[in-house]
């Protein structure tokens, strides 16, 4: 019974600190500066001395076009499909 109880109360549990925070990423501007700094955290924190040298990296697909160890999915857009509904 107390595991049951440590287990339910991780939900009041923060994931984030209280500095970071998530949100959507709704412009192209916002994205390329996200992306720049996953990019560049490895050089930042010195793993790397160029982004395309650390291996666990999307920095191939994205600025080379070529499929490294992170696979991307190269959607040109999201699409929501809307099922008709039965009669």
């Amino acid at each position: 019974m107390a595991a049951q109880q440590e287990l339910f109360s991780v939900g009041s549990e923060h994931v984030w600190q209280r500095r970071f925070y998530d949100f959507n990423v709704w412009t192209a501007r916002k994205r390329i500066e996200k992306l720049r700094y996953m990019h560049r955290n490895p050089v930042v924190r010195g793993l790397a001395q160029e982004p395309e040298q650390w291996p666990w990296s999307s920095y191939w697909s994205y600025a080379l076009g070529e499929e490294g160890a992170v696979r991307i999915d190269q959607c040109s857009e999201a699409k929501m499909k809307i099922a008709t509904p039965a009669a």
